[in-house]
């Protein structure tokens, strides 16, 4: 079969892009859980459900969200580094990303049924467990699945839109709740926050319904020995038959570097600690994702109504403006959307660290020199600085922190990159969760400056220790951070064979592929 220059038919990008918003369904469903929670704090019906929870027990049902991956309360970042590390990662690598998101939507919807029926505390506790371990699983299989079907040029753009499904759930859920804390008649009290929470599951049933009619991820059929179907996958993602030249020369790549990987190293989440080369992606991975949750966004999310409150609103005031931060959440998330590809990794995550960093040193210097909303105009000042805190979390932080870790891992440790790197945000939200809430009442508004310095703590990561990966396909970063090292002669010289084996194998199997109708 000869290779054609066939352009790409007329439907090419919107296949892409129905696979990217139905991944993002999962992530939405994840938001909706992060954000109902919060607005149900304040709810009366919650309070005498929970037989009125302490400051230090409602930090810990959100700790334990993240901690959720073992049922130890008293080993939460053990659970939780066991659930991404060895639990997602793993069922990542063996399941697929596409039925690694239907398990962890699955396992989220247990959990969040038995949060609705919630009448004591320990039952609360156990839901969020289960959807923590639900968490794990999602929170893994969304942004590998769009980092590994998008074109290098735009594949920023793609990751983004797992944020953009967070911070969408997390606003639909601020305005749910804001909606029925009206509804404070007859049985309305108890009812409201428990519907609150039921609702999630209209995005959970979409994304379970379609999972037949998108594509698996084609890197990780390569990594099967799939090669028919990753030329399928790909072609169908990119809206053209296999034998057009540019799908060609993507699965070329594609397939050579993980030919490399598979018989010049190991594939186990261990070589990520004792391998130099990865060890430098891990350590920066990890500690990116520390760094966001200990930037101080966990407890302005979580706590989000009750910071309002401490800023001089009503609590429905504040549940009111909860949701219209939502609200500019996604529009800011949309805004770097379309600019992280152009402006880069780093620019966006160092100017997110210090537009954090600054709106959190006003908010502390306004509430300790106005302490007790005696101020009006410090009031607003402190609102709208929160605001200001949510711009600079959406287009750097937020987003960029799960494409950077998504990107920079080989194809062989991808998943178990992931997932130990996104400990570090399960550690970062279980401290915050907890520290927080006791926290603000113990030391009140200095507690602003202590997030403030992780801050610019991370700006100094950024600047000094993080490359640029925009615009470079997932093999050209791997040979920027430089490769794994190699096993030893005799397994090098039986690998190179192989390799060279396996090129001739998949240049057979390309010859005769047919992804999408195109002409062999």
């Amino acid at each position: 079969m000869e290779a054609t220059t066939t352009p790409p038919s007329p439907t090419a990008n919107w296949r892409l892009y129905l696979a990217a918003a139905w991944m993002s369904l999962g992530a939405i469903f994840w938001g909706y859980d992060i954000g109902i929670i919060s607005t149900i704090y304040v709810a009366p019906g919650f309070i005498s459900s929970l037989h009125h929870p302490s400051s230090s027990e409602t930090g810990l049902i959100t700790a334990i969200y993240y901690a959720g991956e073992k049922p130890l309360i008293c080993l939460m970042a053990l659970g939780s580094w066991t659930g991404y590390a060895f639990i997602a990662g793993p069922v990542n690598e063996k399941c697929g990303r596409r039925w690694t998101g239907f398990w962890g939507v699955s396992i989220l919807c247990v959990g969040a049924a038995l949060q609705a029926g919630a009448v004591h505390l320990s039952m609360m506790i156990i839901g969020r467990i289960i959807a923590g371990l639900g968490t794990s699983l999602v929170a893994c299989a969304v942004p590998l699945y769009l980092s590994e079907i998008s074109p290098a040029r735009t594949r920023g753009a793609f990751v983004a839109c797992n944020q953009i499904g967070i911070v969408a759930g997390i606003s639909v859920a601020f305005w749910i709740g804001y909606g029925f804390s009206h509804w404070t008649t007859g049985r309305g009290v108890d009812l409201q926050w428990r519907l609150s929470v039921i609702m999630q599951f209209v995005p959970a049933v979409l994304y379970l319904a379609l999972i037949p009619f998108f594509p698996e991820s084609p890197r990780w059929l390569m990594e099967q020995d799939r090669v028919d179907d990753a030329a399928k996958a790909l072609a169908a993602l990119r809206g053209h038959s296999s034998n057009v030249v540019s799908i060609q020369s993507e699965l070329d790549e594609i397939h050579a570097n993980i030919l490399w990987h598979k018989t010049h190293s190991v594939k186990s989440a261990r070589v990520l600690f004792t391998d130099r080369p990865l060890f430098a992606r891990l350590w920066r991975a990890w500690t990116l994702n520390f760094l966001q949750q200990m930037s101080g966004a966990s407890g302005i999310r979580y706590y989000l109504p009750s910071n309002f409150s401490a800023a001089g609103t009503s609590k429905e005031l504040s549940l009111l403006a909860s949701g219209i931060d939502g609200t500019v959440q996604v529009a800011c998330t949309i805004v770097g959307l379309l600019l992280i590809d152009r402006i880069g990794r780093r620019w966006a995550l160092s100017s997110s660290a210090a537009i954090m960093a600054f709106s959190l040193m006003i908010n502390g210097a306004l509430q300790t020199a106005y302490p007790n909303q005696i101020n009006s105009a410090a009031n607003y000042c402190n609102i709208f600085f929160i605001f200001f805190f949510t711009l600079g979390y959406s287009i750097g932080s937020g987003p960029v922190t799960w494409i950077y870790s998504s990107e920079i891992f080989p194809a062989n440790v991808r998943a178990s990159g992931l997932g130990i790197a996104a400990s570090g945000q399960s550690i970062g939200a279980i401290i915050v969760g907890q520290v927080w809430p006791v926290a603000v009442q113990n030391i009140g508004a200095r507690t602003y400056f202590i997030f403030m310095a992780f801050n610019l703590v991370c700006l100094a990561l950024v600047v000094l220790a993080c490359p640029e990966t925009a615009k470079k396909s997932l093999e050209e970063i791997d040979s920027h951070f430089g490769r794994m090292n190699v096993l030893d002669e005799r397994d090098l010289g039986v690998g190179d064979k192989e390799m060279e084996k396996g090129r001739v194998g998949y240049a057979e199997t390309v010859e005769v592929a047919e992804a999408v109708g195109g002409k062999k």
